[in-house]
């Protein structure tokens, strides 16, 4: 997976690849720290401060755009090779034949792979996976850890926080008091600092996400397209947003949208909760439907997002449903690529062809959280299985 993964990105247009805008803002961010210079003080950065240290290393060893490029991205490679043990070591805690995630994982990783290691979204994976691996032994330590994994990861790009109820509603009341302590604890020993230093720059890193408008391959904006509603494009905030009819409405909505779905998905597991169905077994498959519930009602839908559920997806059931929902999620993983870089030319001219292929991949999205809701609870173990006695 670490070859394929370099080789095929090695083959990109340099627009794409080497010359990409968010490998250009890591490295100036990169060197900008390796100089000396104070994040959100002396330069702008949009990213969360736990982002920072993966983005300093490849700036040391590198001088040029094309070394920073094959370092960072061979850093990124090797998150994922982390990501991919920690899932294989979370199968076979839960009991599972291990090599059928660990081959699911790898699969959807290189199909992915114009976005899985050209983007930092590789370190939300990992903390995800950690979390899964230490949630699924369900010894208080272990709990603590997953909290602490899912605050590094919030400190990064914060949308490990998703899994947090999840976390939760498995910890017990004492566990999910005590966990949040040490997950906030996390978080706090990266954002307070970023805080103090960089100040107003700081709170601007936030708000200027508050700020984008409906993107391109978002939810709203493909049924927009299937409906005729468009009129164009827009380049802002470093992303493609779309013009036209309805835009406004559903970009103020995104809000509101996103937590009626996150409502929803509460709502099925305090019910598998409430009929004693629930167990740490479980974690990955909620961890996943709440990620998909922000993924669906955000405004904004980029195509590294899926990166997110590769260590979890391939863990949210056994049998025959583990096939269907990895079948599921593979789909989803090469239509995502085909949309993104393949045919987004088209798509941003609104070409019918392109406008089919996202929507497709958007319904694929749709009915891989409407999965997760409705997975049967005897096809995920409540605990961890005991070894037999010797």
């Amino acid at each position: 997976m670490y070859s394929e993964l370099l080789e095929r990105f090695s083959s990109l247009p340099p627009q794409l690849g080497v010359g990409s805008l968010d490998i250009k803002t890591y490295q100036k961010a990169g060197e900008a720290i390796a100089a000396g210079d104070v994040p959100y003080r002396d330069f702008f950065i949009e990213y969360p401060p736990g982002s920072l240290p993966f983005f300093v290393p490849p700036a040391l060893l590198s001088e040029s755009r094309q070394t920073y490029a094959i370092f960072f991205t061979s850093e990124m490679a090797l998150v994922l090779v982390a990501t991919l043990v920690l899932t294989a070591l979370t199968a076979r805690a839960m009991g599972r034949v291990w090599p059928v995630p660990a081959v699911v994982f790898a699969a959807g990783a290189i199909m992915l792979y114009p976005v899985a290691v050209s983007r930092y979204d590789a370190v939300v994976a990992l903390t995800l996976a950690a979390a899964a691996a230490l949630a699924v032994r369900g010894s208080s330590p272990a709990n603590v850890a997953a909290w602490a994994s899912l605050g590094l990861g919030a400190a990064a790009k914060l949308v490990p926080v998703l899994a947090a109820p999840a976390l939760a509603l498995l910890s017990g009341w004492k566990g999910a008091v005590r966990g949040a302590a040490v997950f906030a604890a996390v978080v706090a020993a990266f954002f307070a600092p970023a805080l103090l230093l960089g100040g107003e720059g700081f709170a601007r890193s936030f708000s200027y996400h508050a700020d984008r408008g409906l993107q391109l391959e978002s939810l709203a904006a493909s049924a927009l397209m299937k409906l005729g509603y468009l009129e164009g494009v827009s380049f802002e905030f470093g992303a493609i947003d779309v013009l036209g009819r309805g835009v406004t409405y559903w970009s103020s909505m995104s809000m509101f949208v996103t937590v009626a779905l996150l409502i929803v998905t509460a709502a099925v597991m305090l019910r598998e909760r409430s009929l004693g169905r629930l167990g740490v077994g479980q974690f990955p498959r909620f961890a996943a439907a709440f990620l998909l519930a922000f993924i669906l009602g955000s405004k904004v839908l980029s195509p590294q997002y899926v990166v997110w559920l590769l260590p979890l997806v391939p863990l949210c059931a056994g049998g025959l449903w583990s096939i269907g929902a990895s079948a599921l999620f593979l789909a989803t993983c090469w239509v995502t690529t085909q949309v993104f870089p393949t045919h987004y030319e088209e798509l941003i001219r609104l070409e019918p062809p392109a406008v089919n292929l996202l929507v497709e991949r958007n319904l694929l999205l749709v009915i891989l959280w409407g999965l997760m809701l409705v997975l049967p609870p005897e096809s995920i173990p409540k605990t961890r299985p005991k070894k037999a006695s010797p």
